[in-house]
């Protein structure tokens, strides 16, 4: 702490100091000149050359619009880089429902920082992945005003700090801009649902050169309709034909008794079911011998959230003189996605279900039994029931977010130095409304008892019983982000091979994360409760520099490090050295090294709890011995947490033998150390301690505890491939060919602590990561007329889950772009993604919401129409 401090002080010392450096040389002779504002992803270092010593993809304004991509966040996860382990909005059961962030090189979301013009935006409210994942959300970002974005793969702690383990991503904005653009879009399915709207307006004016001054604003919306299963032929039966067979997509806890393991349906006189419910047997759905009273849950389940989009962005300069501008910038997003909630169509009584006891805090088990003395009991002694109460409220979930961002600063320069001072606020607030289908435990209980709940005639309930049970719930929270920075960035002195180039800089920010649960959670009403209490917030200090050095006229060396005090955890130092060598014109070769880390999350690090729901394979399951199982989870944070250590290494090569020719090829390398996060699942049952692994009379799976721990390592390498080529032609126009190709050698990380390393890559071990994923875009202009045709390509995996299926198939989608500009100023066009109407390819393992296949990979969007105009005043 004392060496980090001193080291603060004596670069916050000598800031003043270069100024008057560089004014003694203007006073020498030296012209008095304003730099324009250069974001370098990566670096503070200024540079000429397109390519350098760190690999970064550039996704610029033309290939924006070709994607046929509406939003950052589709545009992003299909990236070749964006290889798995990130959360979407069509993963809707989570905490984070209705957003989307991006996890570089499968080390998830948590790992990759997301930046705006270089400086961080406040993460999502709702933590992802249990506690584990703070994130940026995606969809809060518009794309409308964005120019470019710059995609940064590899470590970048030296320069950025927390959360860049991965990469970096940062999406760069409009800048000087006049004029005035509007634009439209519609879309549909042609299997219907997910129609989609979208306007856009940007404007802006003012020259910095001529008027001294520019302001640019604009404003996006976007509206789309849900996808539930019922709407797609695949999920609509709920009954799968791929390996297997299974009834992945019905329920059996409709209506029924469970008597010595056997499903006995709960019918009424003239053995009936009750209404929404259908006498089917209960194996093909889970395994019990018997029937039962089940119901399929496609019409009740989202694939994808409806949502509608409110964005706003300006940013404004003005040139006080020659040397000095002051600038800002705002950002503000609404958000608001609806959708079935998850696994909980409605509020099911049955086994495993906790609620809180609001006097000690602790769950405690909800016991699901029809009291002997109930009226609808044929047994006479209290039995246990599993049944669905449809009647008591839709489990609708909206998420509403308001995001914003505002951004202060002045920056000049004074000689040769450039220099840059802001400070910003940034914040997320979500609100999780869900309408219904939560039940209060104590009028349940009482509707039991007394039979004045009709369970073979629910409509027949008096509304007041119901009124009673039904439980509506709105579930907070508040993130926040404040800070200043200043930087300075120049030459320090000549050598023979050039001049030493210099940046250094200095941050402070505080953050804060509160997310509460719903008040009927904490005074122990509802079952089932879905439990995610955090309250943390922390202070980081941090100074950095960088030195370019030139050994030679083709050799350069750049060093850079950063130190950061944390409030909570203490100090961290992260240092990289890079090297770019140009031996040819058409030849760079480049490399470097770097340690970095990431930071505990504030939900990780904080004594906090969640409970979650899912499905694990039980081996010890009293009824099938290795089915799948929905016990109820328990997370405990863990306020001894240390950071991550990590180290990362890139080499590669670029050849340009011609002027619309570039190759580039690069090895990358990641190494983390006291990795956080929980003991595997699976593993946890397997080992079966009553420490961990809760169990009722008979034996079955009601809960498994886990807890955030530093897990040792982690260790991940592959290779990606880039490719640029144009071919210009007098007579059929000019042609163009890019593409990017990520493969990822190994994935190596522990299941346990201090157990194994396991090699994820390829597999579905612990999260989906395909070993190849490409995507490439052949496109064509000529005369008014432009066309892009795009693939993407992701490699099958190797299916660990389920022993239904060794494998599960690759998959390839093709997007078509076309646009014609016959009218000045006026561009019409129309898109067609998924050309082929290729489906997601099945997997037996069914880790989506009952659909059979992966949702953090694939979707239902099916072939996809959309049309649009843009129109320039």
């Amino acid at each position: 702490m004392l060496r980090h401090a001193i080291l603060a002080a004596a670069v916050a010392a000598a800031l003043p100091l270069v100024p008057e450096i560089a004014r003694a040389e203007e006073a020498a002779g030296g012209d008095s000149r304003t730099l324009a504002t250069v974001v370098v992803t990566g670096s503070n270092l200024r540079r000429a050359d397109a390519e350098g010593p760190n690999p970064v993809q550039v996704i610029g304004r033309e290939q924006l619009e070709v994607s046929g991509k509406a939003t950052v966040a589709d545009l992003l996860r299909s990236i070749s880089a964006n290889t798995g382990n990130a959360s979407n909005e069509t993963s809707n059961s989570g905490w984070a429902s209705g957003s989307a962030g991006i996890g570089l090189r499968g080390l998830s979301q948590k790992n990759t920082l997301v930046l705006l013009n270089g400086r961080r935006l406040a993460n999502y409210g709702f933590p992802a992945n249990g506690l584990s994942d703070t994130f940026v959300n995606l969809n809060a970002l518009p794309l409308v005003a964005v120019e470019r974005i710059e995609v940064l793969k590899d470590g970048a702690s030296a320069v950025y700090g927390s959360d860049a383990v991965a990469g970096v991503v940062n999406i760069i904005t409009r800048q000087n801009f006049e004029g005035l653009d509007i634009g439209g879009r519609i879309g549909t399915s042609d299997e219907g649902g997910l129609d989609e709207r979208q306007a856009k307006l940007i404007g802006g004016f003012g020259d910095l050169d001529r008027d001294r001054f520019n302001v640019l604003y604009s404003l996006d919306y976007y509206k789309r309709e849900r996808l539930d299963q019922d709407q797609r032929e695949l999920t609509r039966s709920g009954i799968y034909s791929g390996p297997g067979g299974r009834w992945n997509g019905w329920s059996a806890k409709g209506a029924r008794f469970l008597v010595g393991g056997v499903s006995v349906p709960l019918l009424d006189a003239d053995g009936n079911c009750p209404q929404g419910t259908t006498l089917v047997p209960s194996a093909p759905i889970d395994g019990l011998r018997g029937d039962t009273c089940g119901f399929n849950l496609a019409p009740y389940t989202t694939l994808i959230p409806a949502t509608e989009r409110l964005q706003g962005y300006a940013n404004a300069t003005w040139r006080v003189s020659d040397n000095v501008e002051v600038f800002g910038e705002a950002l503000y997003s609404y958000v608001r996605g609806t959708s079935w909630f998850g696994n909980s169509p409605f509020f099911t009584l049955e086994g495993g279900r906790f609620a809180l006891n609001a006097d000690t805090g602790l769950a405690e088990p909800v016991p699901n039994v029809l009291p002997a003395g109930n009226p609808y009991n044929p047994y006479g002694v209290d039995t246990p029931i599993e049944y669905t109460f449809f009647n008591v409220g839709r489990s609708i979930k909206t998420n509403r977010s308001d995001a914003y961002r505002v951004v202060g600063g002045v920056r000049g320069t004074l000689g040769d130095w450039e220099w840059e001072a802001a400070g910003f606020l940034a914040r997320s607030k979500e609100d999780e409304r869900v309408a219904g289908g939560f039940a209060n435990r104590w009028a349940l209980f009482d509707a039991l008892a007394d039979g004045s709940y009709n369970l073979h005639d629910p409509a027949a309930t008096p509304q007041a019983v119901l009124d009673a049970i039904n439980l509506s719930t709105v579930r907070p929270a508040d993130s926040r982000l404040g800070g200043v920075d200043a930087r300075i960035v120049g030459h320090l002195f000549e050598l023979p091979a050039g001049e030493v180039g210099f940046a250094a800089g200095v941050e402070w920010r505080r953050e804060s994360l509160v997310s509460r649960n719903p008040w009927q959670i904490d005074a122990g009403l509802q079952v089932r409760p879905a439990i995610a209490e955090v309250d943390g917030d922390r202070e980081v200090t941090a100074v950095y520099a960088e030195f370019n050095l030139p050994l030679h006229q083709r050799l350069e060396l750049q060093l850079a490090g950063r130190g950061d005090h944390y409030s909570d955890f203490g100090d961290a130092f992260s240092p990289k050295a890079s090297l770019r060598w140009q031996p040819l014109d058409a030849l760079l070769v480049r490399a470097a090294a770097s340690r970095g880390f990431r930071a505990p999350s504030l939900s990780e690090n904080a004594a906090s709890t969640n409970i979650s729901y899912g499905s694990v394979v039980d081996p010890y399951d009293p009824d099938i011995p290795g089915s799948r199982q929905s016990p109820t989870f328990f997370t405990v944070g863990n306020t001894g947490l240390r950071p991550e250590r990590t180290r990362s290494f890139n080499a590669g090569i670029v050849l340009s033998p011609w002027a619309d020719t570039s190759l580039s090829l690069d090895w990358y390398r990641v190494e983390l150390d006291h990795l956080i996060g929980t003991s595997n699942s699976a593993s946890i049952v397997q080992r079966n301690d009553p420490a961990d692994v809760v169990r009722d009379a008979r034996g079955k799976l009601l809960a498994v505890y886990n807890r955030y721990q530093n897990l040792t390592e982690l260790e991940t390498s592959g290779i990606d491939v880039e490719l640029r080529q144009r071919w210009r032609s007098a007579t059929a126009g000019d042609f163009g060919v890019s593409g990017v190709y990520t493969h990822v050698l190994e994935y190596r990380r522990q299941n346990t602590a201090g157990g194994p390393l396991v090699d994820y890559a390829g597999s579905n071990v612990s999260f989906t990561l395909p070993r190849g994923k490409l995507t490439t875009t052949l496109d064509w202009n000529y005369s008014d007329y432009s066309a892009a045709l795009t693939w993407y390509h992701t490699s099958g995996y190797a299916q660990t889950r389920s022993t239904e299926q060794a494998r599960v198939a690759s998959y390839d989608q093709f997007d078509l772009y076309l646009a014609w500009k016959g009218i000045e100023k006026l561009t019409l066009y129309a898109k067609l993604q998924n050309l082929l109407d290729e489906e997601p390819p099945h997997d037996a393992s069914f880790p989506g919401i009952r659909a059979p296949y992966d949702f953090t990979q694939y979707d239902l969007r099916g072939r996809y129409f959309s049309v649009g105009f843009d129109y320039r005043f």
